[in-house]
């Protein structure tokens, strides 16, 4: 009988995935469509489907191995003439394309190939040791921490060999290998953050008059995505030397989730009234916290951190790799507010708003009016309580 393998299919812009679990066991009988295997991308724990019905043969890829889009996971052993039933996702340009405009299928290779003069041995890596730093999951930032014995200083094969053998320690989880692996892709290009304060005491009163009481997240998606359908400058992303506009203002917001942080999705938030934005922000982030996002995946403009809930008035949160920009918005505090008419210090309630922005696509200027844009709306609430 003939073998069909399963391959990992694409998942919003991730342009590979681990494995995190098998469901069914070699030997099984699988239906068509059943879920086979977990995985964890950038974004969510997904699952992966079986094309055809049959019976799984082999498990190509274990717990914890990084798949690439395409990439083959196992075996079925199908009937003559099978066919698959299940959707085959499409390729699209961001999904095939990483953010630095290079395609995600040499990403890797092409981080071997950089220099960074700064790194003992980064003017050159040996075909070898490029292909073990991949295998290791490793970046050339970590040849920092070699001791090169190499001519003219270079990193050896044998240099990360003698570095690998003596690490000791637990493998980090999927989620935050996904999380770390985002976070590096995304910090090899130009940031810059803007910040200001911003009073927050008319919204504050504002909410108490909303179904749902709407939280501060979800006040700082709606100014945002009005700002941004206002001025859309720093809505786009750049691939190669073309800047890509979204067809639609999808915002993400940053879920804490056990030891690492899901994005998801939230669609058309500039065509969304405060009440309806609320429950979809109570429905993502419960989802979220559950390891399910599956609806709320995919491309997004930008997102949405709200680190105040940790008690933190200010912070630089890092874009995703896929994104311009990100939001944060901090803990609020008490500020002195000098009132003229009865020429007395009253208190304000303030927070400090920072956006941090690829300074590729824009300067500070945009940046800065972006975020003037926000802080209007977000202390004059009533402009954003109905949908466009």
């Amino acid at each position: 009988m003939p073998r069909l393998p399963i391959t990992l299919p694409q998942f919003g812009e991730s342009a590979e995935a681990t494995v995190v679990t098998w469901l069914a066991a070699i030997g099984d009988a699988i239906a068509a469509e059943q879920e086979v295997i977990e995985v964890q991308t950038e974004k969510s724990v997904m699952t992966v489907v079986a094309p055809v019905a049959g019976v799984l043969q082999e498990h190509t890829a274990k717990a914890n191995q990084r798949v690439p889009v395409g990439g083959i996971l196992g075996y079925l052993e199908v009937a003559e003439g099978a066919v698959s039933t299940a959707p085959q996702p499409r390729p699209t340009p961001s999904a095939t394309t990483s953010s630095s405009g290079v395609p995600a299928h040499s990403r890797h290779a092409f981080a071997a190939t950089m220099t960074a003069p700064a790194e003992p041995g980064a003017d050159y890596l040996s075909p070898r040791l490029r292909a073990r730093l991949a295998e290791a999951g490793l970046s050339i930032a970590d040849l920092a921490a070699l001791t090169p014995t190499g001519a003219n200083g270079r990193v050896t094969a044998r240099d990360l060999e003698t570095y690998l053998s003596g690490l000791e320690g637990e493998t980090i989880s999927p989620l935050r290998f996904a999380v770390a692996s985002s976070m590096a892709r995304s910090w090899s290009r130009p940031l810059a953050t803007v910040a200001r304060s911003v009073r927050m005491d008319a919204l504050l009163e504002h909410r108490r008059t909303i179904a749902g009481r709407p939280s501060a997240t979800v006040y700082c998606l709606r100014a945002l995505a009005l700002a941004l359908r206002r001025d859309g400058t720093l809505s786009c992303k750049l691939i190669g030397n073309r800047l890509i506009r979204p067809p639609s203002l999808d915002l993400a917001v940053a879920v804490e989730v056990g030891d690492g942080v899901l994005t998801p999705v939230i669609r058309a938030v500039d065509k969304l009234d405060l009440v309806a934005l609320t429950e979809a922000v109570h429905q993502a982030t419960e989802q979220a916290r559950r390891r399910g996002v599956t609806d709320q995946v995919g491309p997004s403009v930008a997102t949405v951190s709200n680190y105040g809930t940790f008690g933190i008035t200010w912070a630089t949160p890092i874009p995703l790799p896929g994104q311009a920009l990100i939001l944060g918005a901090g803990a609020l505090r008490n500020a002195p507010d000098w009132n003229p008419a009865t020429k007395s210090w009253d208190r304000a309630r303030e927070a400090e708003l920072t956006l941090t922005f690829d300074h590729r696509i824009a300067d500070g200027g945009a940046a800065a009016r972006l975020l003037h844009h926000v802080a209007e709306m977000l202390e004059s609430p009533t402009k954003m309580q109905n949908p466009a």
